[in-house]
């Protein structure tokens, strides 16, 4: 593994549902690991239309060390580099390597218009 890849900083989070004293259920995110070094790049982008309102998404792949607390619900929070105070949403599984060493994350970012 390459250290000198893994520059940019995340912070994940989970997320846990509440319930508000009026019944309605509340998700609340809080941070599982902050700081960890990750390597994160831009994979594909789209701009479409959608209710008449434009949205653009980018997909963005990130690698790090593999970690068990990650799953399919997580999100991080970009602290550094070209992403920096971004929010990237998991799309899917996180894909581990044959040496669980290192995790490959698929990541949604979209920004309305």
């Amino acid at each position: 593994m390459e250290p000198g890849r893994f520059r940019h900083r995340l912070t994940l989070q989970n997320f846990t549902t509440t319930k508000l004293p009026s019944g309605q259920p509340q998700v609340l995110w809080f941070d599982v690991a902050t700081k960890i070094p990750a390597e994160c790049k831009a994979v594909s982008s789209r701009e479409l239309m959608t209710s008449g309102a434009e949205k653009a998404e980018a997909t963005i792949r990130v690698w790090m060390r593999y970690r068990p607390d990650v799953n399919a619900s997580s999100r991080l929070l970009c602290e550094n580099g070209p992403y920096k105070g971004m929010t990237l949403e998991v799309t899917g599984i996180p894909l581990p390597d044959a040496k669980m060493t290192r995790l490959e994350i698929l990541c949604k970012q979209g920004v309305k218009q």
